[in-house]
Formats: structure tokens, C-alpha cells, sequence
């Protein structure tokens, strides 16, 4: 087949047709560097060409090149081929990944630009909002920084933003953060993620009715995790007994792991935000959120657990902890 496509590269009227027929072909076998070139030789022969759109800019993510991607989805925005809204969420994604691959020093300007470029064009976009938060306060602009968290609180609250959030007063006593995470909180009050981190910032302050106020009735009816390992925390600080404590933990063991990045697309769960899925390589396909239950991973050991558990794991007998991990690694084996 691919000795007819070459024969049909020979004549002008048919070039198009054997330029795409061999490109699906190394698609096929994988070979997407020659893929690329094809679909870029494809796209100059036939611009307007919606496959040939596409195929070129999600190989053009895969291989990082995201000026050329985002000069391709424009080209698709200009032809009405991609809705307004869409493209510049996916240009977003794009100025952010990259900033994201500028990692030299002398480039820091140009992904200062960048980051702070795809956090205006989606505010709402968890890693651009956390990225831009961080290139301010490295300019000296916490007050921008504040902003630029504070907007992507209110339409999703994520353990990043909170994280980025921190570093604005690094040095600063557990009541007086608790006081400054109060107004992040108070933007999207009844989020779960809002409702856990202010429980976790109590226990921080040794506020432990407040800490337990704060969880409410997470551990009754959105249990993973971190919340149980919260609740063990409360517990602790509390004065209950180990026996208690160890009960919330043996439960944590074996608890989902809460909201992860997870693909629209093929389900596959990835540990940090990407721009293109690592399995089916689609662009901008992440949303944070709950795997499905037949690809959930769930914590098997000490190490899936939040790091605030180290406020009390010295406390518990090392082999105590061993007790509890077996019946749950026993569990996910089984």
C-alpha cells in the first residue's frame, strides 16, 4: 500500500491523497516523527483540511512544540473549525506548557510571559493559576499573586492553589495562616477541598474541635483518604485512644485516593497535570476529579497518606503501622 501512496506523491493531483495515506501509516507503526513531517507536508498542501488539522496539532503537542500548536489552532479558530470558547481554553494549555518547558534561567522573562499569558486567557485553569502565582511572587507581587489564586479558588479549589497560596508568607505562625487561608476559604466555603483544608490548618493550630467542625460530615459521606487520615489526626490530638486512631487509619489504608488528574478521554490517572494524556496522547483532555471505579487506585501504604499524618506517626509504634498496612495491601491483592 505505501508503494501506491509514493506513486500518487508523483502527481500533483493526487499529492495530497499519498501524503496522508503514508502518514496514517506511520501513525499506525508509531513512528510519529516521520508522522509529523507528513502532517506538516499534508497541512501546507491542504490547509483547510480538518484530519489534517488535528492530527498535526496533537502531534505537535506530543513532540512540544507549542508555538507551532498554537499557530495550528489558530488556523482552526480563523477557519471556524474549533468554537472560540474551546480555543482559548486549549491556548491556555498550550502558553502554559510552554512556560512550563522554559527551564532555563536566562528564559525566565519569557516564562514569566507565558505563564502569566495562559492564567489570563483561563483564569480558571489550575496549573496556568498556580504557575503565573508563583512567577509574581518571585517578582516581588504577592498582592498579584493573591488575585490570581483567589480567581481560580472561587471556580476550583485544588490542594495546588492552596500550596502556591503558602509560599505568598512562607514564615508565619499556624493561627496567623489559618486567619489568612480563612479568606481563600470563605471564596468557595462548601467545597470539599475548601472544608479539608481548613480542618488541616486547625490541626496545624491544635484547634481540634475546630479541625473536626471544619470536616463535618465528609468522613460520613465523601470518605478517601485524606479526610479519614484527618479525622485519625483529630483523634489523636483529642486524647482518644490508639485503638481509635488506628481504626481511622486501617480505613485511610484502603480508602480511595480522592480526586486525581484524571483523562476525559481514556480514564488513565496521571499524578501531576500534563497537556497531552501519556496513553492516548490527546491534548487537553485532564479534568480533576474522581477516578472511576474500575480504574480508582486506592492508598495500600503509609507513604499515599497527606504528610500532616508525620504530626503523630512518631507517636504510634512502627509496628503497629505494619498491622495496619498488611490487611489493606492483603485487600488490594485479593
Amino acid at each position: 500500500a505505501e508503494q501506491i501512496y509514493k506513486e500518487l506523491i508523483k502527481d500533483p493531483q493526487t499529492r495530497f491523497v499519498g501524503v496522508r495515506g503514508i502518514m496514517k501509516q506511520r501513525l499506525a507503526t508509531g513512528d510519529t516523527d516521520v508522522a509529523l513531517k507528513l502532517a506538516q507536508k499534508a497541512f501546507e498542501l491542504k490547509p483547510k483540511h480538518e484530519e489534517v488539522q488535528d492530527v498535526l496539532l496533537q502531534l505537535q503537542a506530543k513532540s512540544h512544540d507549542w508555538q507551532g500548536a498554537r499557530k495550528t489552532l489558530g488556523v482552526k479558530l480563523k477557519q471556524g473549525k474549533i468554537p472560540r470558547d474551546v480555543h482559548k481554553r486549549r491556548e491556555a494549555v498550550l502558553a502554559l506548557s510552554q512556560a512550563a518547558d522554559v527551564i532555563d534561567e536566562e528564559n525566565s522573562i519569557e516564562k514569566r510571559e507565558a505563564a502569566i499569558e495562559a492564567n489570563r486567557l483561563s483564569p480558571d485553569l489550575v496549573p496556568a493559576a498556580a504557575m503565573a502565582a508563583r512567577e509574581y511572587i518571585a517578582q516581588g507581587k504577592p498582592k498579584l499573586a493573591v488575585r490570581v489564586i483567589k480567581k481560580a479558588w472561587e471556580s476550583q479549589p485544588h490542594p495546588d492553589l492552596a500550596a502556591a497560596f503558602s509560599e505568598i508568607a512562607p514564615i508565619e505562625t499556624p493561627q496567623e495562616r489559618l486567619k489568612r487561608f480563612a479568606q481563600l476559604s470563605k471564596l468557595n466555603p462548601y467545597h470539599i477541598e475548601s472544608r479539608l483544608m481548613m480542618s488541616e490548618l486547625n490541626l496545624a493550630a491544635e484547634d481540634f474541635p475546630e479541625a473536626r467542625r471544619a470536616l463535618g460530615d465528609i468522613v460520613e459521606n465523601e470518605p478517601d483518604a485524606r479526610a479519614l487520615t484527618i479525622m485519625a489526626a483529630i483523634e489523636r490530638g483529642e486524647g482518644s485512644s490508639d485503638e481509635v486512631v488506628r481504626g481511622w487509619l486501617t480505613k485511610a489504608l484502603s480508602a480511595p485516593r480522592g480526586p486525581q488528574w484524571v483523562c476525559d478521554k481514556c480514564n488513565t490517572i496521571h499524578s501531576d497535570w500534563v497537556p497531552v494524556c501519556s496513553s492516548c496522547d490527546v491534548l487537553d483532555t485532564l479534568s480533576w476529579k474522581q477516578a472511576p471505579q474500575n480504574e480508582m487506585q486506592t492508598s495500600t501504604g503509609i507513604e499515599m497518606l497527606p504528610l500532616l499524618m508525620g504530626a503523630f506517626q512518631d507517636e504510634m509504634d512502627e509496628g503497629d503501622l505494619t498491622k495496619i498496612d498488611e490487611p489493606a495491601m492483603d485487600q488490594s491483592q485479593s
